[in-house]
């Protein structure tokens, strides 16, 4: 590998800790590695953050050498509970005030285009060449020769504040396509440009197809994450035009972000919503994207016949036929399908009606008018709930009078 000059530069570091409740851990992480002589930066996501002006969450840290001797003692200074080694020699503390990653300071070779790395213990500048965009390639040191000091061999600093995004190399997306997602996050988050060699790295990657080479656990991953942004509909949209969605051979995805929609949905399920529309609810693509193969023939069907159900219902109904006409069909079925074609206001109006109940229990009914378990007692709990939709009761009294006539109708039949 080519020599990579630091680029050591002055840093404000009494700011950083005036500026973070998490100065103790930074302080910490210091004094531990001097006394274990070794050398220990803050990196990636939270230098970029404090120059953002952003506040810091969670920490990052990188150390030369094993970072065992260092999470251990340092989790056991913030009383915090402590995982790993993973395969890539990472540890993870989560203390009281947040979480902790420890990491080995290490070089990446990926044996085959969107591969999982092979990875090796490195120096810090090695390190830093590994990442994914240059405003993430840069390093605080809290320990060792460079303490107080950043570093910043990719000039991070300047492309962060002029606002770009820009790989360290053409190969970036091939050896990993994951970060196609990432630059597209970050692009919207923090009103960045692809910078040209970004977009001519984009292009290296659907040359060689790396994206196709993701397997649906790492898409679906991504996708995830996706959601958890602030504004994942742009963030779809930055996609498309980085042209990710061409290279995966979907189509664009519907325009209209429907955050609403997909508030009624717990993560797990708007997640299967998401998949579900951007591959029109395709089985063998929704798979790809991360559904199980199972899953996602199951819901083909239903997903069709969703499409069907709201493109054919006619403005006006009420809200009880709307209900009756929506409740078979799954709620991440229901949003992908309405998402698809644009009827989306009615579908947030029936996943808020599942949400409504009769005052009537069926243990009520039972007590109040010494009924037995059965068909009938399921007949009078809809009858309710459908008339609570409608407006047509509005107490548990009007119930009350609605089972009595509705029982009465049932005894003169």
């Amino acid at each position: 590998m080519k020599d990579i000059t630091p680029a050591v530069k002055p840093f404000p570091f009494k700011k950083l800790l005036l500026a973070t409740d998490k100065a103790e851990v930074l302080l910490l992480a210091g004094e531990i590695g001097r006394a274990l002589g070794l050398s220990v930066y803050l990196v990636g996501g939270p230098v970029r953050d404090f120059f953002l002006g952003r506040p810091l969450k969670d920490l990052d840290l990188v150390v030369e050498g094993d970072p065992g001797p260092l999470a251990r003692r340092l989790s056991r200074s913030l009383r915090g509970k402590l995982t790993g080694p993973t395969p890539f020699n990472t540890y993870k503390i989560r203390y009281a005030g947040g979480e902790v990653d420890v990491a080995l300071a290490r070089r990446e070779v990926y044996p085959a285009p969107a591969a999982l790395p092979q990875v090796s213990p490195a120096g810090i500048l090695e390190d830093l060449s590994r990442r994914d965009f240059t405003a993430n390639a840069l390093a605080v040191g809290l320990s060792g020769p460079w303490q107080g000091k950043l570093l910043d061999p990719f000039e991070g600093l300047a492309d962060l504040r002029a606002g770009f995004l820009r790989v360290l190399h053409r190969n970036s997306f091939v050896d990993d396509p994951t970060r196609i997602f990432r630059g597209a996050r970050y692009a919207v988050r923090f009103g960045w440009r692809f910078h040209r060699q970004t977009s001519e790295a984009l292009g290296q990657a659907y040359l060689r197809e790396s994206p196709l080479l993701l397997t649906p656990a790492r898409i679906r991953a991504e996708l995830a994450r996706l959601l958890s942004e602030p504004s994942p509909g742009q963030v779809l949209g930055c996609l498309e035009e980085a042209g990710l969605w061409l290279s995966l051979e979907l189509p664009p995805p519907p325009a209209a972000f429907p955050r609403d929609l997909l508030g009624e949905l717990s993560p797990e399920r708007a997640l299967k919503a998401l998949i579900l529309t951007l591959t029109h609810g395709n089985p063998e693509k929704a798979s790809r994207l991360g559904l199980s193969p199972e899953e996602a023939h199951r819901y083909a069907e239903e997903f069709t016949r969703a499409r069907s159900t709201l493109s054919q219902m006619p403005p006006g109904l009420s809200p009880s036929e709307i209900f009756l006409r929506l409740r078979a069909f799954s709620a991440e079925v229901l949003v992908a399908a309405a998402w698809e074609t644009g009827k989306t206001a009615l579908a947030l109006e029936h996943l808020r009606q599942r949400k409504i109940r009769p005052f009537l229990s069926g243990k009520d009914l039972l007590q109040e008018w010494g009924l037995s378990p059965g068909p009938l007692v399921g007949r009078l709990l809809e009858a309710l709930l459908l008339a609570r939709l409608d407006g047509r009761v509005k107490t548990r009294d009007d119930e009350l009078n609605l089972v009595h006539q509705l029982l009465k109708e049932a005894q003169e039949r």
